[in-house]
């Protein structure tokens, strides 16, 4: 197992998945090789998983001392299962023998979101800020986009006629490299949002004050290559854990509940189009989600508050 993951992450890994994900990969691969390591890929067994994973969840996290999260296990399983997926096209193996392996734990926490109040209060918040940091998480609201969607977006990908954005491409930073813009994972990424009168009024407004920093900082025109969110004098997009630190210090700064984070806002979006009724399978597009199912897997506790009201409406209706 050690040496054909060795080969994995020289040979096979890097044509299949982005830097970024690659270094995710390798810290699970570090937390697993010292108990599976040493087994010839034929010798494993279910067991030596199951039992590794209940050992797994007695470890510690060593910045915080706490047992490590669920959601750490279940990634050392998907990246398990992904080696020996790739090990049996090669032919080194005729089935998987970590597949079905893994229960979650306990219960899956709901996705922090913000609800209607409070996201009121935090576009009464933005609007107190730069038009920089109020467009760009007014977008993320407002459409659901991936925060490194957000960064990747030039202002070629802005439609104001139609009053829709192009999301076809992804900003990723790993750390000791340069920043990176790459086409999305899959094909339902690379998709259309839409968005209101009044977010029109706001990116009009905030395109005048790029156009007039291009010509002061630049000595150029603005053009349609150019990155909404890009490093001032540089032709750079900014770097998505730039806007993490942001949001964190607008939080604090306006009393909003600190638990929240940039991605929450996306989860926001999906949850207010949810109690709208908006159909599953057109969140699941707007969200760049490949199937409606994962949609559904994401946002159950939404959907199942929407599912009890309209049980309660109908019995309402009936007088049962």
């Amino acid at each position: 197992m050690a040496e054909y993951t060795e080969y994995w992450i020289k040979e096979i890994a890097p044509d299949k998945m982005a830097k970024s994900t690659l270094v995710r990969e390798k810290q699970d691969i570090v937390r697993f090789l010292p108990e599976l390591g040493h087994y010839k890929l034929t010798e494993l067994r279910p067991e030596h998983f199951r039992k590794f994973y209940t050992e797994l969840r007695k470890a510690k996290n060593q910045k915080t001392g706490k047992p490590l999260s669920e959601c750490t296990v279940e990634g050392v399983h998907a990246c398990l299962c992904g080696i020996l997926s790739d090990a049996m096209e090669g032919g080194f193996l005729d089935h998987n023998p970590a597949w079905r392996t893994y229960r979650y734990a306990g219960k899956k926490k709901e996705k922090k979101v913000a609800d209607e109040a409070t996201t009121r209060k935090l576009i009464a918040a933005l609007e107190q800020e730069s038009l920089k940091y109020e467009t760009y998480f007014k977008l993320i609201i407002a459409t659901g986009m991936r925060r490194g969607e957000c960064c990747g977006l030039k202002w070629g990908d802005i439609n104001v006629k139609g009053r829709s954005i192009h999301i076809c491409r992804n900003v990723v930073k790993v750390s000791g490299e340069e920043i990176i813009a790459k086409a999305p994972k899959t094909k339902a990424g690379d998709r259309y949002v839409y968005f209101s009168h009044e977010m029109e009024t706001l990116l009009n407004e905030y395109r005048k004050e790029c156009e007039w920093e291009t010509a002061e900082y630049d000595g150029r025109a603005l053009t349609d290559e150019d990155y909404i969110f890009r490093r001032k004098g540089e032709p750079l997009p900014m770097t998505p854990s730039t806007f993490t630190w942001r949001f964190k210090l607008i939080l604090k700064k306006h009393g909003l509940p600190e638990d929240l984070n940039v991605h929450s806002l996306r989860h926001t979006n999906a949850s207010l189009l949810i109690a709208g009724g908006t159909d599953v399978a057109i969140v699941a597009g707007l969200l760049g989600h490949s199937q409606p199912s994962t949609t559904l897997d994401i946002y159950t506790h939404a959907f199942d508050k929407n599912k009890q009201a309209a049980s309660r409406k109908l019995q309402a209706g009936l007088d049962i």
